[in-house]
């Protein structure tokens, strides 16, 4: 087995908006944190898989399919898998401005295809999973899911000396306020910071969870950088407990499965006589966000009709990865101890809510998949 890891600075080298909330219109230069995609390869003498895990709030579909032509092309094998997946924070380059999706592509592509691999023989993985509110909760009054999760994949070679860790939450990546005038990869890109400090011999990465109605919006204290900060400290505490816990080590697999399907749409109407009375201010202005987005969205049909659901058993565990924003419920289809489903890969969609869902929020505005669709969708990711 051959293994390499490399982390590329995605900064934009020119001044842009943020990408995550709709009040994100000023041009900034101005970065907090470093913005990186953590790049992850593993091959053996059939298989080559490359997983990018980058600081921006979504690579679509197009993108994705783009750079994955272009690595093979440029490595010269076509059985090459390339997962992107994103952190999601909503503080990173706006991937929408065409001169940086195109600076980002490049660098991604030179990037991958001069990594350096190393062999490593046998490699074993290991997983664990533990509830965790320590950063997030649901952010829709009214509405407790009891499904927020914090997992660890944690890779060894040599049987038991770790070089690589993966950690997944499904929390929205919105401590901070919509307005700060710097970018910053938030609380994904801090947790991996300090696991950095701690072992410098061990590489990390981040994956989002189903996160479509999780947010720190009834955990945080207040939406400072300090206070992004604070719950990132609280994230990584609850990650030191899982690194120092006592796991089944696997052999590692390379098996990847990737689902092509066809998505049907349908803009039902909604009624805005069902806005409940009792939400946060917070709440109530996001679905006046809400509708200017569905009246967008019914004007340009703007939506995706085709997307990769993709699985890959590492043999500790199966990861699903999905590129809309799912809500949590969709983790109770699945046996969480052998099976994740990860957000933001290999493409990005809007909200998936449950079927018959009863409240109208936010996320009701860009849910347009009809009942059919989502029934498909949860076979597959619960068979993929």
């Amino acid at each position: 087995m051959y293994y390499s890891f490399k982390k590329i600075n995605i900064e934009s080298p020119f001044p842009t908006t943020q990408y995550g909330h709709i009040s994100q219109t000023r041009e900034l230069s101005e970065y907090k944190d470093h913005l990186f995609a953590r790049v992850i390869g593993f091959k053996d003498e059939k298989n080559w898989i490359i997983h990018l895990s980058a600081d921006v709030l979504a690579i679509d579909r197009e993108f994705r399919l783009e750079l994955q032509s272009a690595v093979r092309e440029r490595l010269k094998n076509r059985n090459i898998s390339l997962i992107t997946s994103a952190t999601h924070t909503h503080y990173a380059n706006s991937v929408q401005n065409a001169e940086y999706a195109r600076y980002l592509r490049q660098i991604l592509i030179e990037g991958i295809v001069d990594m350096e691999y190393q062999q490593l023989g046998e490699i074993r993985c290991s997983y664990d999973i533990r509830p965790s509110k320590a950063i997030g909760k649901s952010r829709i009054s009214g509405y407790e899911t009891d499904m927020e999760y914090l997992s660890l994949i944690t890779f060894f070679k040599n049987m038991d000396v770790p070089f690589l860790r993966i950690v997944i939450y499904n929390c929205h990546p919105t401590i901070l306020h919509a307005d700060v005038p710097y970018f910053s990869a938030e609380y994904p890109g801090y947790l991996l910071k300090l696991l950095e400090l701690d072992d410098e011999d061990c590489d990390n990465s981040f994956l989002m969870g189903a996160a479509g109605d999780i947010s720190s919006r009834f955990i945080r204290s207040g939406q400072s950088y300090e206070h992004m900060v604070e719950l990132a400290k609280k994230l990584y505490f609850e990650v030191k407990i899982l690194t120092a816990g006592i796991c089944l080590k696997y052999p590692l697999k390379l098996d990847y499965r990737e689902v092509e399907v066809d998505l049907e749409h349908e803009f039902k109407p909604l009624d805005l006589s069902d806005v409940r009375h009792n939400l946060t201010d917070r709440e109530l202005e996001t679905i006046r966000y809400g509708q200017i987005v569905r009246a967008n969205l019914e004007q340009s049909k703007n939506v995706n009709l085709k997307a990769e659901i993709a699985s890959w058993n590492l043999g500790a565990v199966k990861i699903v990865f999905f590129p809309n924003e799912i809500f949590s419920a969709y983790l109770g289809m699945l046996n969480l101890t052998k099976t994740m489903l990860v957000s933001y890969s290999n493409g990005y969609g809007p909200y998936v809510l449950p079927i018959d869902f009863p409240f109208l929020t936010y996320e009701s505005f860009t849910d347009t998949l009809t009942v059919k669709t989502k029934e498909k969708l949860m076979d597959i990711i619960s068979t993929i």
